[in-house]
């Protein structure tokens, strides 16, 4: 049995009467499914207006049946998954996992030492990239203990490449290549913020941290793996969890990873005390809704449907930011965001971190891509960051601003945002409250420009007082295509440039 999403088309569809017919055309689809289905979630709210999102397992062949008496209001597909963007370096990623030891034949003990600012750290997760005799790279995993060791057994004729070090905050991510085994690394702090909680990517855009108000009377909803807790985000109302197709309250909506909170930060996060790292908007009405079960395991394209919906339709945000994506074009999904902007919310997403095509949902043409740049002189050496530098020439732009290596790219890309070094809040835990930890990718580089447009949006009294249609999400995507500034790259690099406040 495989499974599939059924939803009624909503977007065009402007008066109660339309929307009302288009919500029965489910209930007739599912009459004729009657029998040979079974539904694995069903959002049927009470409101006659809003969308029905369900989830159900049947055979291909009464798929088949079904679609030749399809009513035009119905979308019927199969259900699709979404991701987070590749995080290994771009030059590692199709390595495959070594389930953390040497497979077949005699092995050897490798072994690292891994310190921060010259004292162990334990209990962090080490990435191995191992090399075996025919050239594959696989990758092992290994934490490390009181004393900061780490170790996995290597096959003979494999060789340790690359070691990776992933502090969980406070240090940056470290990419050695070949030490030998026995080796100590050390992990290079990240500094404090600079006065008023500014790094490059605020300079960059042009954007004055000491600025009051920045991003007020906008709301800005973010869809990822959850938020906090972190004391820098306690204003952002969490709205709810939408996995498997169905709706968990907001108090379950903290961060079953990292990258949420991460996210949340570069848009909105509030400085409390000197040396922390501030969002771009930090006066924005911050929405966040989780989509994901865990880093591993995404959302489909019913629960950003109904994650979108919450955050467009219930809480009227302007903007949503979506740092994820991967997979095929889903009609579903694409209806909804149609519909979310026919409401006047854009939608921002990354453009994806496989140095490809855009992913998808930043491929519609009703999103705003956003490619990821760094600065040359940002990350210290040997650090993960340091190693997303391209080695073409065409990706490097003026200003020491180059596109990142892994970045995803293509001629309907919105804009390109800082993406390489980012640091910003991750949840409290492991004992550390306030923490801080640098990430790289388009997931960063989208809420950067989501950030810049919000403050942007935010001192645009026209734009304050446009309806909530589609000539306020039209206003906001002119906004953000007249406030880009080129630096250098072709478009299918940048875009309209960088946005700057």
């Amino acid at each position: 049995m495989t499974r599939y999403v059924l939803v009624n088309r909503r977007a065009g569809k402007f008066t109660p009467q339309a929307k009302e017919a288009s919500r029965a055309a489910v209930a007739t689809t599912l009459a004729r499914l009657a029998g040979s289905s079974r539904v694995v979630s069903d959002k049927d709210p009470r409101d006659e207006l809003a969308r029905r999102v369900v989830v159900f397992e049947a055979d291909a062949r009464e798929i088949a049946r079904v679609r030749s008496t399809l009513p035009v209001d119905a979308i019927l597909e199969p259900l699709v998954r979404r991701s987070l963007h590749r995080r290994s370096p771009i030059e590692l990623s199709a390595a495959s996992p070594l389930n953390g030891t040497a497979i077949g034949g005699a092995a050897s003990t490798y072994k690292v030492t891994i310190k921060g600012g010259g004292h162990a750290l334990a209990g962090i997760e080490v990435m191995f990239y191992v090399r075996d005799a025919s050239g594959s790279i696989g990758v092992a995993t290994a934490t490390t203990d009181k004393q900061g060791r780490a170790k996995i057994a290597v096959a003979q004729g494999s060789a340790v490449s690359f070691v990776e070090p992933i502090p969980y905050a406070g240090f940056w991510i470290m990419l050695a290549e070949a030490p030998p085994s026995g080796s100590t690394i050390d992990c290079v702090p990240i500094a404090k913020a600079a006065n008023g909680g500014g790094a490059w990517w605020h300079s960059a855009m042009n954007l004055n941290v000491n600025a009051a108000g920045r991003g007020v009377g906008v709301k800005v909803g973010i869809i990822d793996t959850g938020c906090g807790p972190h004391p820098n985000l306690a204003h952002v109302k969490l709205v709810g969890v939408y996995v498997d197709g169905k709706i968990l309250p907001g108090s379950q909506a903290t961060d079953v990873a990292e990258h949420g909170t991460h996210t949340t930060g570069i848009v909105g996060a509030r400085k409390r005390k000197s040396g922390d790292y501030v969002g771009m908007a930090p006066d924005c009405d911050l929405y966040h809704a989780r989509v994901f079960k865990s880093e591993e395991e995404g959302p489909s394209q019913a629960d950003l449907v109904n994650a979108i919906d919450a955050l467009s339709r219930d809480q009227r945000c302007d903007l949503i930011n979506m740092s994820l994506g991967g997979g095929p074009p889903s009609e579903a999904e694409e209806d909804c965001i149609r519909d979310a902007a026919e409401r006047g919310t854009l939608c921002v997403c990354s453009a994806g971190n496989e140095a490809g095509p855009i992913d998808y949902p930043g491929a519609y043409p009703e999103c705003s891509a956003v490619s990821a740049i760094g600065k040359i002189g940002w990350a210290p050496s040997a650090t993960f960051s340091a190693s997303n530098r391209p080695h073409v020439a065409a990706m490097l732009g003026q200003h020491n601003l180059f596109l990142a290596a892994f970045s995803c790219f293509g001629s309907t890309l919105a804009c390109a945002g800082p993406g390489v070094g980012i640091v910003s809040t991750v949840p409290d835990r492991k004992g550390v409250s306030g923490a801080y930890m640098e990430m790289d990718g388009t997931s960063m580089a989208s809420p950067a420009a989501c950030g810049a447009l919000t403050v942007i949006l935010s001192r645009d009294a026209h734009y304050k007082g446009l309806p909530r249609d589609i000539s306020r999400t039209t206003a906001a995507r002119n906004a953000l295509a007249q406030h880009c500034v080129p630096f250098g790259l072709a478009v299918k690099y940048e875009g309209r440039g960088l946005p700057t406040v």
